[in-house]
């Protein structure tokens, strides 16, 4: 009985491992997010509110896009900016262009929660990664991939809240 209760501890704590991350980020990777979080992301939350036209909560879970070992590089523009902040900006643009489309967002976009679900997460079609629902727009995109593929991340989160809006 025993052995059976291990290996389903070890399946249970394996998946979760692969899944989400448990470790606490270390002292490298909690100064790398601040500094990120200070610098570059004041900026990127100013063009979301903009583009958006309004202060629109947006909430990221840093520990889960923060991959481990790479905090040298979360302020590279290809791991966190292009993947996630740039697209979600130009998105809510592109809706907020018409004055339609600018009352849809207003009224129906309450809260953007930004977060990397390795189990979840968009493979290649990004749309999977993208989800409208009760007026939360989640993101789960991995950090660090595919950077170059902006447009593909934007037509994503604009397809999205177009259909839902």
């Amino acid at each position: 009985m025993f052995r059976i209760c291990s290996l389903l501890a070890s399946a249970v704590l394996g998946a979760g491992i692969a899944g989400l991350s448990f470790a606490e980020p270390s002292s490298a990777e909690r100064e790398a997010i601040a500094a990120y979080q200070q610098g570059v992301f004041v900026a990127q939350l100013r063009d979301i509110h903009h583009s958006a036209g309004f202060a629109v909560a947006v909430e990221v879970d840093w520990e889960s896009i923060a991959l481990p070992g790479q905090a040298a590089h979360y302020g590279a523009e290809d791991y966190w900016t292009n993947v996630y902040f740039v697209p979600l900006a130009e998105a809510l643009d592109m809706l907020t262009s018409y004055a339609r489309g600018k009352q849809a967002v207003q009224e129906k976009l309450k809260r953007i929660v930004i977060r990397y679900d390795a189990g979840r997460a968009a493979a290649g079609d990004y749309r999977t990664g993208v989800a409208f629902e009760e007026g939360v727009l989640s993101i789960n995109f991995k950090p660090a991939s595919a950077a170059t593929q902006i447009e593909e991340r934007t037509e994503a989160i604009q397809s999205s809240l177009e259909t839902a809006l």
